[in-house]
């Protein structure tokens, strides 16, 4: 006999679950991979209908070509009409898209509800809690997130963002307190939410009190496998990867490599904060030991920070989770990070460095680099390995048996 999660269902079928995921796409990283990833961990509980946006079906496609059939698993591919998509370059635009993608996205529920009724809705990319999730309104159990959103940039390092990185936090700070407060949709799917998993304590100390017991700090990390382990690792060189933007933190690292005379920096990535940084390694007087190589598939980059790197570097002022950072320990590679939102949760307190103004916060990452650059990378590995995915279905699994409907036995 074993435990598996079963919804009782009065004709002793599978759960139906349908699952919002705008993004999802094998292959890649961070939000596309953590959808591609969840929506096969749902898999496991039920048959799942994933309403995606119809840019991702190409490549979900060939995947499920290579990958053989997924019986628990139907996609259904939902876009806004074209002339409402012209308008969205990039990131520009992105959140009003997806709040109108989301209407679309509803109302394709909808109908599919009226031909299979079903038993679990969940919200899961882009899940922004002070966003909200128009899955909380087809009239069944509904589990929201991981949900992010709570993490704040800490005032003391606004210096480090430049003007337009100010102003955008400036925006960011205003929509976050906006969606606590005068969202209709947050505050709907936060009250009818059977389960809302958050990406880290930030984000469930950000939602009201009243809210709380129902909360699961559970961040949508999950990797397939582990890469082979480092047959040998460059010293005195730090690893930067991410969007280059003012948030990520870039600029941090650049002002601690000022402070390691005999270290380089490797920043794989692209953006538009690449000009700024470029000018402002210019003027610390660090251009000739940070190699900036744009941006590089994801099994090249997980090579390089196996065999390039002495270290990883993450100050990053606002991440809810954090990607790179377990792909990093699962690579051997330890990681240094801030004090802030998910990424010290996941590498652990130890590789997080308390923040303070712009200069003490660099000379503390310095320092930091230093410590860490000894560390055993079969200790930093061994962190890592409660996000593999079979850990994640388990650890998920418990939650939903606990916080929704009870185990039942089965051969």
């Amino acid at each position: 006999m074993h435990r598996r999660l079963l919804l009782m269902t009065p004709e002793h079928r599978k759960p139906r679950i349908v699952a919002f995921a705008y993004a999802c796409e094998p292959n890649r990283g961070s939000e596309p991979a953590a959808g591609w990833r969840w929506v096969h961990m749902l898999g496991n509980f039920g048959e799942v209908w994933v309403v995606t946006r119809s840019n991702n079906r190409s490549v979900i496609e060939r995947e499920l070509e290579t990958e053989g059939p997924q019986p628990n698993l139907h996609f259904v591919y939902v876009d806004l009409p074209p002339n409402l998509r012209r308008w969205k370059r990039g990131q520009r635009g992105v959140r009003l898209y997806y709040l109108l993608w989301q209407r679309a996205a509803l109302r394709e529920a909808r109908r599919l509800a009226r031909e299979r009724p079903f038993d679990l809705s969940w919200h899961l990319t882009l899940a922004n809690a002070w966003l909200g999730s128009g899955a909380c309104l087809l009239g069944v159990p509904f589990v929201y997130g991981p949900v992010g959103g709570g993490v704040g940039t800490p005032w003391r390092l606004f210096g480090a963002l430049g003007t337009k990185g100010m102003l955008y936090e400036l925006g960011r700070t205003a929509a976050r307190v906006s969606g606590r407060y005068l969202n209709p949709l947050a505050r709907a799917s936060w009250r009818r939410a059977s389960l809302i998993l958050v990406q880290n304590e930030e984000t469930k100390r950000w939602l009201p009190r009243r809210y709380w017991a129902k909360i699961e700090v559970f961040p949508n990390l999950v990797i397939d496998e582990f890469p082979r382990s480092p047959e040998r690792r460059e010293g005195g060189v730090m690893l930067f990867a991410g969007r280059l933007l003012p948030w990520k933190g870039a600029s941090l690292a650049l002002r601690a490599l000022e402070r390691l005379p005999h270290w380089r920096l490797v920043v794989y990535g692209d953006g538009s904060d690449l000009a700024r940084l470029e000018r402002l390694a210019a003027r610390l007087g660090v251009r000739a030991r940070v190699s900036f190589r744009g941006w590089v598939e994801r099994s090249e980059l997980l090579r390089k920070m196996r065999e390039e790197a002495s270290v990883f570097v993450f100050p990053s002022m606002h991440d809810e989770a954090g990607w790179a950072v377990v792909e990093a320990m699962a690579s051997g590679l330890p990681v240094v990070c801030l004090d802030v939102g998910g990424p010290p949760m996941l590498a652990g307190r130890d590789a997080a460095v308390k923040v303070s103004g712009t200069r003490i916060t660099a000379e503390r990452l310095a320092q930091r680099v230093l410590d860490t650059a000894e560390v055993d990378s079969t200790r930093v590995r061994e962190r890592a390995r409660e996000f593999l995915f079979e850990h994640r279905v388990a650890r998920l699994e418990q939650i939903l048996t606990s916080r929704l409907y009870g185990p039942r036995e089965c051969s």
